[in-house]
């Protein structure tokens, strides 16, 4: 399967953005609480997963008696991954090489992170990991990128360095230009930059760069 996979997880969920991406053309994964928001919207996923902690048992019970065909992975409470891990994994496993997150962000600062190390986890699989809501889009690379300013997520293009240095960093086309400088888990160098041009291009020798395409709330 070379198609995207869309995976609705237990975060919070901008309707008209999450059915935006659940096209008829993806292979959608509810994680847990995920399944909330296609029961209400009666979208039938590809696959469920989860311990269900989170996903009320009544509206669980209620969509699976309706749609008995769709598989369903049920897992012990106490496992040693999140359910967005195991559905990111899930849709590796499938062939996905595109994999859009909605639900990864909210509340919860420690879920937004694990969200984070899931790109990890699939850029390691050879898979494209994107992480979006209203006002962020999050995206790891381990190579030269560019970001066009008619579709980038917001004004602001925030850079890390993720699981080590990030060198030789050359930004064109940014507000604030960089030439083969470093970025470390340390500081606050790269955040809050602007595409001034057509693209911002970003140019890099080693490491993994976390992107964070970002705009304030309106």
């Amino acid at each position: 399967m070379d198609k995207r996979a869309v995976i609705i997880a237990g975060g919070g969920i901008n309707d008209d953005l999450a059915l935006s991406f659940v096209q008829k053309d993806s292979y959608i994964i509810a994680a847990d609480r995920g399944l909330v928001f296609l029961a209400e919207h009666d979208i039938v996923p590809d696959l469920i997963v989860g311990d269900f902690d989170s996903a009320p048992e009544e509206t669980r019970r209620r969509y699976l008696a309706s749609h008995p065909g769709i598989e369903v992975r049920e897992y012990n409470w106490e496992k040693d991954y999140t359910d967005l891990e195991i559905a990111a994994a899930a849709a590796a496993d499938r062939g996905a090489r595109e994999i859009v997150i909605l639900g990864a962000t909210g509340t919860r600062l420690d879920h937004m992170i694990g969200g984070i190390q899931t790109l990890a986890l699939l850029l390691d699989r050879g898979c494209r990991g994107i992480i979006v809501d209203p006002c962020n889009r999050v995206t790891l690379h381990d190579e030269p990128f560019a970001i066009r300013k008619d579709s980038r997520w917001g004004k602001y293009v925030s850079l890390f360095a993720w699981g080590g240095p990030v060198t030789g960093i050359t930004l064109k086309g940014f507000h604030f230009p960089m030439e083969n400088g470093t970025l470390t888990n340390s500081g606050t160098l790269a955040i809050s930059n602007q595409i001034e041009e057509s693209e911002g291009q970003v140019f890099f020798e080693s490491g993994r760069l976390l992107v964070i395409e970002s705009q304030d709330r309106a």
